[in-house]
Protein backbone atom coordinates (compact mmCIF):
# COMPACT_ATOMS: atom_id res chain seq x y z
CA UNK A 1 0.00 0.00 0.00
CA UNK A 2 1.02 3.02 -1.27
CA UNK A 3 1.17 7.00 0.71
CA UNK A 4 -1.42 8.37 -1.34
CA UNK A 5 -3.89 5.00 -0.96
CA UNK A 6 -3.39 5.18 3.47
CA UNK A 7 -4.17 9.14 3.38
CA UNK A 8 -6.55 8.85 1.31
CA UNK A 9 -8.44 6.14 3.45
CA UNK A 10 -7.22 7.81 6.27
CA UNK A 11 -9.06 11.05 4.96
CA UNK A 12 -12.36 8.83 4.01
CA UNK A 13 -12.94 7.09 7.94
CA UNK A 14 -11.65 10.16 9.83
CA UNK A 15 -14.77 12.15 7.49
CA UNK A 16 -16.97 9.41 8.64
CA UNK A 17 -16.17 9.65 12.03
CA UNK A 18 -16.78 13.87 11.51
CA UNK A 19 -20.82 12.68 10.30
CA UNK A 20 -21.11 10.05 13.02
CA UNK A 21 -19.67 13.02 15.51
CA UNK A 22 -22.11 15.54 14.70
CA UNK A 23 -25.00 12.44 14.51
CA UNK A 24 -24.45 11.90 18.00
CA UNK A 25 -23.79 15.87 19.08
CA UNK A 26 -27.27 16.77 17.89
CA UNK A 27 -29.00 13.48 19.39
CA UNK A 28 -27.82 14.68 22.73
CA UNK A 29 -28.81 18.32 22.38
CA UNK A 30 -31.95 16.88 20.68
CA UNK A 31 -32.78 14.69 23.77
CA UNK A 32 -31.19 17.09 26.87
CA UNK A 33 -33.32 20.12 25.36
CA UNK A 34 -35.27 21.50 28.22
CA UNK A 35 -39.20 22.90 27.54
CA UNK A 36 -39.52 26.52 28.27
CA UNK A 37 -42.36 25.33 30.42
CA UNK A 38 -39.69 23.51 32.82
CA UNK A 39 -37.22 26.83 32.93
CA UNK A 40 -39.47 28.58 34.57
CA UNK A 41 -40.35 29.41 38.12
CA UNK A 42 -43.97 27.91 39.09
CA UNK A 43 -46.78 31.13 39.44
CA UNK A 44 -46.72 29.92 43.00
CA UNK A 45 -43.56 31.28 43.61
CA UNK A 46 -42.97 35.27 44.36
CA UNK A 47 -40.11 37.22 43.20
CA UNK A 48 -38.68 38.69 46.23
CA UNK A 49 -39.01 42.17 47.21
CA UNK A 50 -36.75 44.82 47.64
CA UNK A 51 -37.55 47.30 49.62
CA UNK A 52 -35.07 49.54 47.69
CA UNK A 53 -33.47 50.99 51.07
CA UNK A 54 -31.31 47.81 52.41
CA UNK A 55 -31.24 46.22 49.39
CA UNK A 56 -31.58 42.79 51.42
CA UNK A 57 -34.67 40.32 50.13
CA UNK A 58 -35.98 38.04 51.97
CA UNK A 59 -35.32 34.38 50.87
CA UNK A 60 -38.12 32.85 53.12
CA UNK A 61 -41.34 33.08 55.08
CA UNK A 62 -42.29 31.26 58.34
CA UNK A 63 -45.06 29.45 58.75
CA UNK A 64 -45.94 32.59 61.27
CA UNK A 65 -45.69 34.66 57.69
CA UNK A 66 -42.36 36.42 59.45
CA UNK A 67 -40.03 37.00 56.40
CA UNK A 68 -36.69 35.32 56.60
CA UNK A 69 -33.39 37.20 55.69
CA UNK A 70 -30.00 36.37 54.78
CA UNK A 71 -27.69 36.47 57.53
CA UNK A 72 -25.03 39.10 55.16
CA UNK A 73 -27.82 41.48 55.86
CA UNK A 74 -26.21 44.62 57.61
CA UNK A 75 -29.40 46.33 58.57
CA UNK A 76 -32.70 44.61 58.15
CA UNK A 77 -35.44 46.93 56.48
CA UNK A 78 -37.83 48.52 58.88
CA UNK A 79 -41.04 46.51 60.19
CA UNK A 80 -44.16 47.60 58.37
CA UNK A 81 -46.31 48.85 61.69
CA UNK A 82 -49.49 49.79 59.56
CA UNK A 83 -50.74 45.90 59.85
Amino acid sequence: MDFSTAFHQTSVWMFRLAFVGAAVGIGYIVMTKQEETQATAPASIAAPIDDGVTGCKPIGQTASGKLVYSMDCDQLPAADTAK
